[in-house]
This record gives C-alpha cells, sequence and structure tokens, in this order.
C-alpha cells in the first residue's frame, strides 16, 4: 500500500482537477492518519478473520416496495411534448460537466 503523504493528496486532488490550500491538505491527512490509525487498531483485534463481515448494520430490514402493475406506456411524441427542449425524438439537457 502506497503511504499517503501531502504530496500524495495534492497530486490526487489535481488529478481531480480541485487545488487543495495548506489548511484543507492539513486537515486531509490528519483524517487520513485517523482512518489509518482505526483500521491498524481493527486488524489487531485476536481471531477478527473468524468473525463474519456485515453487509448492512442491523439484521432486521424491512422491504416496503409498491407491486408493479403493468400498463400500457405513453407514445414518445406524447411524451417529448411535456420536455422543454428536444432533439430528435431524444430529450436534451444541458450540459452538466465542464
Amino acid at each position: 500500500m502506497i503511504k499517503i503523504t501531502k504530496k500524495v493528496i495534492d497530486t490526487s486532488a489535481k488529478n481531480l482537477l480541485f487545488k487543495l490550500t495548506d489548511a484543507e491538505l492539513d486537515e486531509t491527512m490528519s483524517e487520513f492518519d485517523a482512518i489509518l490509525s482505526q483500521m491498524s487498531f481493527i486488524g489487531n483485534i485476536k481471531d477478527i478473520d473468524k468473525a463474519e463481515p456485515m453487509t448492512f448494520p442491523i439484521n432486521e430490514t424491512q422491504e416496503k416496495m409498491r407491486e408493479d402493475i403493468a400498463t400500457t406506456p405513453l407514445d414518445v411524441e406524447e411524451e417529448l411534448k411535456m420536455v422543454p427542449s428536444r432533439l430528435g425524438n431524444q430529450v436534451r439537457l444541458p450540459k452538466v460537466v465542464g
């Protein structure tokens, strides 16, 4: 595993197209230190490998899903009458990235 340093965090931030201030770098470093400390603590628990992994913290789940009812879909032209902008028979959306 690669050692987490300020340089690694700064490089990762630049790769994600944002810049961190020195204060943000320090805070992120301390958060990584806390996470790594907790992982080390958990790793040192005796017989941790024998514990059954949890996928959800509560054993009882309730699934309240509505019943699927088959219906006839709307005509494409009828649906496209409801959109503010279209491109052919597709809904045109505003650009959201760069």
